[in-house]
């Protein structure tokens, strides 16, 4: 999946959960994407239903952060999200699991 911007990541995100909800049901967790632009965006992921606000409610259960570009870039297959971790593109904090269920919405 290609996104142009985070912007347009970020609106995607619902919709795609929305498409998803049956096999997201019963899965919860609050992520905070930070970019190294100065960026906040925070994704909770409530059985099944997704929304994005600009700050979070409480303490996040994972924080992502990179560079705009580095995320859209492994979003889109051009960069290897463990290459990106290895390289310290991306640093991740927290709970890296439940990371993975919204990352699947990205498939």
């Amino acid at each position: 999946m290609h996104f142009n911007t985070l912007d347009e990541l970020l609106c995607a995100l619902p919709a795609l959960a929305q498409q998803h909800q049956a096999a997201l049901a019963g899965r919860s967790a609050l992520f905070l994407l930070k970019t190294r632009q100065g960026r906040e965006a925070c994704i909770s992921l409530q059985s099944g239903a997704v929304t994005v606000t600009d700050t979070c409610p409480q303490a996040p259960d994972c924080t992502v952060t990179a560079n705009e570009g580095d995320l859209l870039d492994m979003i889109g297959g051009k960069l290897n999200p463990a290459k990106a971790l290895m390289l310290g593109k991306v640093k991740i904090q927290g709970n890296p699991k439940p990371l993975l269920d919204l990352v699947a919405l990205l498939k």
